[in-house]
């Protein structure tokens, strides 16, 4: 300062920082300068200082406060929002559920049996379609079960002719068999169906004679047991009490071909048993040749196997063939039903089946022969249904030509 210079300086007085600013004053050749305490001197920054602090705690805790608010005022509204946003699902779900429910109580009351119950739903969209065509299926079903009802009474209907005409069909076969002495005769029949086109007859001729006649009409069902309705009245008509067993053959074909009008036709065999001379006269039109088992050599043979069957021609050639009976043969008359019995795996009983069961059991009554080759039958088919009407006649000539008793 006394060189005349410019400056400040800090310098310690009594231990108190001090700041000395000097300068010269030229046109008096002085120097002057200005001291002053470090306090004085930082006092309005330090209380600038203090105003900020107090400005920014003020307005820290107006932020804080204005936070706070903002945040009271978020959350009121997320919860008014939460309950709005509940309140609109339950009014959706209540609207969206009515059609459900009404649906609902649509499938009840049909499941109840009330099938006249109607939905009732306006939406305007699936829903209100979909209840359409429920009610429309609920009048289908109406009238579905209204038709099954009437169909299951038509078929009760239908079962319970089907049962008369059962019983009438077979009131028309002998209900016993004949007593021939020194023979046992048996026979049986069993519909595929309830009524069958399957039949036999023991009808006597001239001169103490018997013809066993065993037929087959075409077919199955209630067709083939009418026209064996008419073939079996008219082979009898025409073979009762007859000596010309041949010619009353003929006659009865050329009334079943005059009458035949559907295209039908019937196999038969005719076996005139003479019980004094031990012969039969044979007669085969179109029919399964019967088996014989003869005792004494233990061959087994088959009867006449020529012949068409009787509805075909309305003029026939038939051919007669005698051949005498020993004591313990066995005569089985049969139809296809018994050879073209079928098992699962689609096999045939066959000829071969039929002669082996035969053979086991030819020394039996008549009766229980019958019982052997049904169920031999049944045992080969298993649970394969019938397919065709079975019939046996089994004629046995008794041992020195004894009679049953």
């Amino acid at each position: 300062m006394t060189a005349g210079k410019t400056g400040i300086s800090r310098v310690w007085f009594d231990s108190n920082e001090t700041y000395i600013a000097y300068a010269p004053v030229r046109s008096m050749n002085w120097s002057l300068a200005v001291s002053m305490p470090v306090e004085q001197v930082i006092s309005p920054m330090k209380k600038t200082e203090k105003q900020i602090l107090s400005a920014t705690d003020a307005s820290s805790q107006q932020i804080k406060d204005e936070t706070s608010r903002l945040l009271t005022i978020f959350s009121g509204l997320v919860i008014i929002l939460l309950v709005l946003v509940l309140f609109i699902s339950v009014i959706l779900a209540r609207i969206i559920t009515r059609p459900v429910e009404s649906l609902k109580v649509g499938t009840e009351a049909i499941g109840r049996g009330d099938l006249d119950y109607h939905v009732t739903i306006q939406t305007g969209d699936e829903f209100e379609e979909l209840a359409h065509s429920f009610n429309t299926m609920a009048a289908d079903l109406k009238k579905n079960i209204e038709n099954l009802r009437l169909t299951t009474a038509e078929k009760e209907r239908y079962t319970k002719e089907l049962e008369i005409a059962r019983t009438i069909q077979a009131s028309f076969l002998p209900e016993t068999m004949p007593e021939v002495r020194g023979y046992d005769i048996a026979a049986v029949t069993i519909p595929a169906l309830e009524v069958g086109g399957d039949f036999y007859d023991f009808i006597p001729v001239s001169h103490g004679r018997w013809a066993l006649v065993i037929a087959d009409v075409s077919g199955k069902g209630v067709s083939a047991a009418l026209f064996m309705a008419l073939s079996r009245t008219l082979i009898r008509a025409n073979l009762e009490g007859k000596d010309d067993t041949t010619g009353a053959l003929r006659q009865a074909n050329r009334m079943i071909c005059r009458d035949a009008e559907s295209s039908m036709f019937v196999t038969a065999f005719s076996l005139i048993l003479d019980p004094e001379r031990m012969t039969i006269t044979c007669v085969n039109a179109g029919h399964n040749p019967p088996l014989v088992i003869h005792h004494h050599s233990g061959d087994a043979t088959f009867l006449r196997e020529d012949g068409i069957a009787l509805g075909v021609l309305p003029e026939m050639e038939i051919h007669e063939e005698e051949i005498s009976l020993m004591p313990d043969d066995l005569i089985v008359m049969y139809t296809d039903g018994v050879t073209e019995a079928f098992n699962a795996k689609y096999e045939e009983f066959g000829i071969e089946q039929l002669i082996n069961v035969t053979k086991t059991c030819h020394t039996l009554p008549a009766r229980e022969v019958i019982e052997h080759i049904l169920d031999a039958v049944r045992t080969f088919a298993g649970t394969t249904p019938q397919s065709d009407d079975i019939t046996l006649v089994v004629l046995r000539v008794m041992p020195d030509n004894q009679s049953l008793e």
